[in-house]
């Protein structure tokens, strides 16, 4: 064997080291931000099985909506990231006129076998509500009185 085979040999094998010292770092990061990304996925999987909401009342008194509806689940919800839709239009969060959870104005936290009353101001008798969680739980009712 002569000089030039051996020199061959060490110059691809040095390249070859630095591929790999260059691949690895990326495929490692690659692996760790994948797994955190299973892990997010399994947490909020795990939250939705334990959400489960009642809507108890709906009432309109001519001027204003006020929805009710009780965490029947084990979830802590929050009240800012739950939505209302009133006959298929979604109702902000600034649009409400005000909310209550247990009695209490101005909570952000809905609390397992807590209630939260949500009140909005409309013109129209609406036909259609439906109350949505931050993990896409909703419940619907067509009965307002």
């Amino acid at each position: 064997m002569g000089f030039s085979t051996s020199g061959a040999t060490a110059i691809l094998f040095v390249g070859v080291l630095v591929a790999v010292g260059i691949a690895y770092p990326v495929v490692q990061t690659a692996h760790e931000e994948r797994t955190r990304a299973m892990d997010d996925r399994d947490d909020r999987a795990l939250e939705m099985r334990n959400t489960a909401i009642d809507l108890e009342t709906a009432s309109y008194d001519g001027s204003e909506l006020t929805v009710n509806a009780t965490n029947t689940g084990s979830s802590t919800l929050t009240v800012p990231a739950t939505d209302l839709l009133v006959d298929g239009a979604f109702v902000a969060d600034g649009e409400w006129t005000g909310t209550v959870v247990n009695g209490t104005t101005g909570r952000e936290l809905w609390q397992p076998g807590e209630t939260l009353s949500i009140t909005v101001t409309t013109d129209d008798r609406p036909d259609r509500l439906k109350l949505v969680t931050e993990y896409g739980i909703a419940e619907t009712t067509t009965e307002v009185s």
